[in-house]
């Protein structure tokens, strides 16, 4: 797997339709992502963004991608809905499930809400095999994203990879619980809308726990959003927009009779530093997939440059996106890394 960034429509194109003996997988902008889909074959998976991540690091505009043996992946469009693809997606599997090193690159749309039924088809597959992805972005118009396999237009795709060498996939949070936990009392799981914390409306629970005014609210999500607990791990849930009713919508499901707990920011050089050692191996390949919502801290922070040193000066061969939520085996989250590395 060798990293690429092309800098226009026509570098990648040309360079794609010169080796159709091998496989790409490409992201950028919605406006490049649809002028190539124009131009390339089957063999280039396409995926609209929100910021591209290569071998200069965070960047906005350029196309950005890896390369892989054919042989190695096999590309199977996810339909809507998404159990209408369960026999393909079971095939696929069944070809790779006893590599230990084997896993799957799960690209959904990122606009419909639909992750979790599509990680929910994934029910087969056993719970230690590697699922990786990432949502589709339109850089913030919230409009409309897309996935093309070669010129097809598709809801989701997910490629089944049956690599050889050692492989880990990884995520890091740059957030910890700071002590205030809410019981999730009402929320309707279809919509990702939690109407009442402790039999409170949202809003004014939420609020409460960080001692902040309840209309101040929106402005403390980048750094306070919500962690569910699972197995000692932190899988945040992402606050989207308070609704007139003081009811929160969520970038991810959150369900009644759970609780969840505040969070707070941590050093993310820090801790960048923590989770490329956790890798265990030099790795002569990562991919990673970063939230939006993370993106935008880091630019509002102005740090990007200094996470590019430690994940660039660890794996040079990098390639990666920014994303509107993160798969990390059986979960969706947001405002997370996901990361694989292979060695």
């Amino acid at each position: 797997m060798i990293n690429l960034i092309f800098s226009n429509v026509q570098e990648a194109s040309r360079f794609t339709n010169n080796n159709t003996n091998m496989g790409f997988i490409l992201f950028s902008n919605v406006e490049n992502v649809v002028e190539l889909s124009k131009l390339v074959s089957e063999n280039v998976i396409l995926c609209s963004t929100s910021g591209e991540y290569g071998k200069n690091g965070y960047e906005n505009g350029i196309i950005s991608g890896f390369q892989y043996e054919l042989c190695d992946g096999e590309v199977i469009e996810i339909s809507y809905p998404p159990i209408k693809s369960i026999n393909n997606l079971k095939k696929a599997y069944e070809k790779i499930r006893n590599n230990e090193n084997a896993f799957a690159l799960l690209l959904c749309d990122g606009l419909t809400g639909m992750e979790e039924s599509i990680i929910g088809t994934l029910y087969f597959t056993d719970d230690n095999f590697k699922v990786i992805g990432g949502s589709a972005g339109d850089n913030l118009k919230f409009k409309e994203t897309f996935i093309f396999i070669g010129e097809k237009r598709v809801n989701s795709a997910v490629i089944f990879f049956n690599i050889k060498r050692r492989t880990s996939i990884i995520k890091e949070n740059i957030y910890i619980p700071m002590g205030q936990r809410l019981l999730v009392t009402e929320a309707d799981p279809i919509s990702r809308t939690i109407k009442t914390f402790n039999k409170v409306p949202a809003s004014t629970e939420y609020a409460r726990a960080l001692n902040i005014k309840e209309s101040d609210l929106p402005n403390y999500f980048i750094n306070n959003p919500l962690g569910k607990i699972y197995e000692d791990e932190i899988f945040i849930s992402s606050p989207m927009k308070v609704n007139a009713d003081k009811s929160i919508t969520f970038y991810s499901q959150v369900m009644s009779s759970t609780f969840v707990e505040v969070l707070k920011p941590v050093d993310p050089i820090s801790q960048i530093k923590d989770t490329v050692r956790k890798i265990g191996f030099k790795p002569s390949f990562i991919l990673s997939i970063h939230c939006i919502l993370r993106s935008l801290k880091f630019q509002q922070d102005n740090i990007w440059k200094a996470i590019d040193k430690e994940i660039l000066s660890f794996c040079p061969n990098t390639t990666g996106f920014v994303s509107y939520g993160e798969q990390f085996y059986k979960k969706h989250v947001n405002q997370t890394m996901v990361i694989l590395a292979v060695e």
